[in-house]
């Protein structure tokens, strides 16, 4: 009587008889162990777990990093807080002028989106700097630029509006102003103009406040 249905141990091949399953075994799995399918799953589970593990190093950071560059809440005694303040709230008008020609203000210096506003920032690209404080005191340009610069992802920088200009020409309310800019004061409703070059014929000396500024 013929054997029952035989199958092989390593592929599962089913046989007719034992005969012609061990001749396979000789022809096609000579000197290969028979647990090797379970090794090739132990190899490739292995390998998945060492690249999940680099994924989770990689995440971690990219995290660390980008919080990094966020950790920044004080910059030259302006602080940044999560809401505005409005106990001391002014505005004073920035124009710039490089070369004979007016620069834009970027939108957005001093904002910290998601995160914070710097009592020193602009919204838009109309050159207003919002002074938003929690207590009454007096704020420079100085400390303006600084926030500037400081802002992460803003479209240009003070010195790079600037060609990097180190005897540029500071006007408030059309008097030239020689003081560094660390000491000049940021007013209600001054029109502050910063010159790179030639000082033109003519240039701001007043601004019109949108009403209730």
């Amino acid at each position: 009587m013929a054997d029952t249905e035989k199958k092989c141990n390593i592929c599962g091949k089913a046989f007719e008889n034992s005969n012609k399953l061990n001749q396979h075994k000789l022809e096609s799995h000579k000197d290969k162990p028979k647990n090797v399918k379970t090794k090739s799953s132990n190899s490739r589970l292995k390998v998945t777990g060492i690249a999940a593990a680099i994924a989770v190093v990689i995440v971690l950071a990219v995290y660390f990093s980008d919080n990094s560059t966020t950790s920044v809440t004080s910059v030259d005694g302006v602080n940044c807080d999560p809401t505005e303040a409005f106990t001391f709230h002014i505005h004073a008008h920035l124009d710039m002028i490089v070369d004979n020609k007016f620069v834009t203000i970027p939108a957005g210096i001093g904002i910290k989106q998601n995160e914070c506003l710097f009592w020193l920032h602009t919204h838009t690209d109309d050159g207003i700097i919002h002074i938003e404080s929690p207590a009454t005191r007096v704020f420079t340009l100085g400390q303006f630029i600084q926030v500037w610069d400081s802002t992460p992802g803003i479209s240009s920088t003070f010195e790079k509006l600037t060609n990097g200009d180190a005897n540029l020409k500071v006007f408030v309310n059309g008097n030239e102003v020689k003081n560094t800019f660390d000491k000049i004061a940021l007013s209600a409703h001054d029109e502050i103009v910063i010159i790179s070059g030639t000082v033109p014929p003519a240039f701001p000396s007043t601004y019109q406040f949108p009403e209730g500024d």
